[in-house]
């Protein structure tokens, strides 16, 4: 990266300050989630419960019964976050999403990741031209085989984000695009602040620290950012699948098939996207120049198109 750490536009004052800063929930956002998504617990994430919506995800919103529960008592859940986060904010901490971190007065980041001199090195950068090629063939074949492209939509937006949207600071006034480089600036602060490990070991991580999330608060944060990212773009793709049913006529019929096919996909997304996601991230971090990430890049998706071919050809 050209001028180093300090300079890199995802590091910037104001970033850090738009990061930091506490946003009340809407209350027709969470309306929204809960009438289209509120059986697999979309509202409950985007009103701090994970846990509960996990459970709501895996129990389908507790046979409904659950799901139109929360329907009612929308307006107390959303008055109740807003509450909790401004106690948070009152007490100097980030926000909930940003929890990892320390007090924004604490954040240094006018220098290198304190682990960068264990983790960079030539081997590290050819071990992850390995890791990224076996991630995009198999990613290439299975969406090729099982017709689930949504993983190489979200890889591909991921990797054009992080290094173009993310440094162009007019992009980030299109209201979309404006969370997703929003995300992206999330994941190179966790990954700035946490120590990734071996390449191995960060290529494996965001799988099996879905296991461990609920007792380790950091693989908690780790698991919920490569979460965000896939089902912001999957939520977009089940909203097309809610309209074509809705013309077509027969809704609730395929309302049960499309929660499952959403659930399929956002786990698909998420055994993909995640690893790739969090090798070029911290290459991102390690690079000296960004040509480095390019070319990883670049590896990524030849991988992916040639997975596609084997199994078309």
């Amino acid at each position: 990266m050209s001028g180093g750490l300090a300079a890199d536009p995802d590091f910037s004052p104001e970033v850090v300050v738009d990061l930091y800063r506490y946003r009340p929930r809407n209350l027709w956002t969470a309306r929204f989630l809960a009438v289209l998504f509120g059986p697999i617990g979309a509202h409950r994430f985007y009103c701090g419960k994970p846990a509960s919506a996990v459970l709501m995800l895996l129990t389908v919103g507790g046979g409904l019964a659950w799901w139109i529960w929360d329907l009612f008592h929308l307006r107390a859940m959303v008055a109740a976050c807003d509450a909790q986060d401004r106690e948070r904010e009152a007490r100097g901490e980030p926000p909930r999403g940003m929890g990892f971190l320390p007090p924004q007065e604490r954040l240094r980041l006018n220098q290198a990741p304190h682990w960068a001199s264990r983790r960079a090195g030539r081997g590290r950068v050819l071990g992850s031209v390995l890791v990224l090629s076996l991630i995009g063939l198999a990613l290439g074949s299975v969406s090729g085989a099982t017709g689930f492209f949504e993983p190489v939509v979200v890889l591909t937006l991921f990797i054009l984000i992080s290094l173009v949207a993310a440094r162009v600071s007019g992009l980030t006034r299109i209201p979309v695009l404006n969370a997703l480089v929003r995300w992206v600036h999330r994941l190179r602060l966790f990954y700035h602040t946490v120590d990734p490990g071996s390449l191995w070991l960060l290529a494996a991580r965001p799988i099996y620290g879905v296991f461990v999330a609920p007792w380790q608060p950091k693989a908690r944060a780790e698991v919920r950012l490569h979460l965000q990212f896939g089902g912001i773009v999957v939520v977009l793709s089940t909203l097309w699948d809610v309209l074509e049913l809705l013309q077509g006529g027969g809704f609730w019929a395929g309302f049960a098939m499309l929660l499952a096919q959403f659930a399929e996909t956002l786990v698909f997304t998420y055994l993909f996207v995640a690893p790739a996601s969090a090798i070029l991230t911290t290459q991102l971090l390690l690079a000296r120049r960004d040509v480095v990430v390019w070319i990883l890049s670049a590896i990524t998706l030849t991988a992916i198109f040639m997975g596609l071919r084997l199994v078309s050809g």
